[in-house]
């Protein structure tokens, strides 16, 4: 695996809805860095985090009640279009404006488009109506990973590795010996896996009061580049769907500066949704199941970085929805550079 650009014209969680106020944060999103923060009206908006003037970090500037955000090296300020307004040390105004980015914010999440904006198709994202669904309860939070994208992609998609790296949680044999069907729908890569009538793991046991033997049913839904969500349900064997015990997660796989990750997740349950022991319990066996993927992955990292040759790699059955999901990838990283390409043919032929 050699893929190491990053896909710009796709959305990507940039930030929690509760991670941005009036203090400007700085995120790098696809190796370009973005200042977040509220106008007065509490309308979110994403510049890039470099003052035209001296490509000063803007997020470490001030921002005033009325919106303007300053930078403060030499005191340009820009509106809330992003429009520079003035500077202080002359009266006239000089020509500068900030790179915005098209945001959606939903459900408590604000999701980023860092290409073209032309491109910027809202009907892209998937349903995230259950963050803020009354019959439902969630938590949620980002977690660093120093280890690229495509990595925590092939992990998303290949759940075989519950069995290994998590056994005491969410892993059991049952996982890796049961195959998945895999489905491509233009980009979209999905795959489902059914678990009849096998031992209950630890963490569903505890989530949910059953015992074995449980049926256990795994849905998940690629949105290239960079957004995943699986759907969950475990039930005593024989109990047919709707009934059961549902779950969501959500992760928002977006690359940062470099071969670093932002790894955001939101997982959430419909039912007991005011035990809020359950909830504490479910968060934290969240995050230690991360921080188990966190660790095998930044490993994966330092192998494929120290492997600049490639080294084939060996592949089997469960690979499909991975292998799916790497190639889709790759497919929109190719339209974007040939797209990038013909845009500069006209440029270069006039300039002859």
């Amino acid at each position: 695996m050699t893929l190491t650009q990053h896909v710009r014209n796709g959305w990507y969680l940039g930030a929690w809805s509760d991670e941005i106020g009036r203090t400007l944060k700085q995120r790098w999103i696809t190796d370009i860095p973005v200042c977040f923060y509220r106008l007065p009206d509490q309308t979110v908006t994403a510049v890039e985090d470099r003052c035209p003037h001296r490509k000063y970090p803007l997020s470490l500037g001030h921002l005033d009640d009325e919106g303007t955000l300053q930078c403060d090296y030499h005191g340009y300020r820009f509106n809330g279009q992003g429009v520079c307004v003035g500077v202080a040390e002359q009266a006239d105004r000089p020509k500068a404006a900030l790179r915005r980015f098209p945001l959606v914010e939903r459900d408590g999440a604000i999701w980023i488009w860092p290409g073209d904006p032309e491109l910027a198709d809202e009907s892209l994202l998937p349903d995230t109506s259950w963050l803020t669904d009354p019959s439902w309860t969630h938590v949620h939070g980002v977690v660093p990973l120093k280890a690229r994208h495509m990595l925590l992609l092939e992990n998303l998609l290949d759940l075989t590795h519950e069995t290994f790296l998590h056994p005491t949680s969410i892993g059991n044999a049952a996982v890796a010996a049961t195959p998945i069907d895999v489905t491509v729908d233009g980009d979209r890569v999905g795959f489902s896996r059914r678990m009849i009538g096998i031992e209950a793991p630890p963490f569903y046991e505890k989530s949910c009061g059953l015992t074995s033997p449980v049926d256990r049913w795994q849905d998940g839904d690629f949105y290239p580049p960079g957004i995943f969500v699986l759907n969950i349900r475990v039930a005593a064997t024989g109990t047919e769907e709707p009934d059961g015990f549902h779950m969501k997660v959500l992760y928002g796989m977006t690359p940062g500066r470099g071969n670093e990750t932002h790894d955001f997740y939101a997982l959430g349950r419909d039912y007991l949704i005011d035990d809020q022991e359950l909830t504490k319990f479910q968060h934290e066996q969240q995050l230690a199941v991360m921080q188990e993927d966190v660790d095998a992955l930044e490993a994966q990292e330092i192998m494929y970085a120290t492997d600049p040759g490639g080294t084939a790699e060996s592949s089997i059955k469960s690979d499909l929805a991975a292998l799916r999901g790497r190639r889709a990838v790759a497919k929109m990283l190719a339209r974007e550079q040939r797209a990038q390409q013909d845009a500069r043919i006209p440029h270069s032929r006039a300039s002859v």
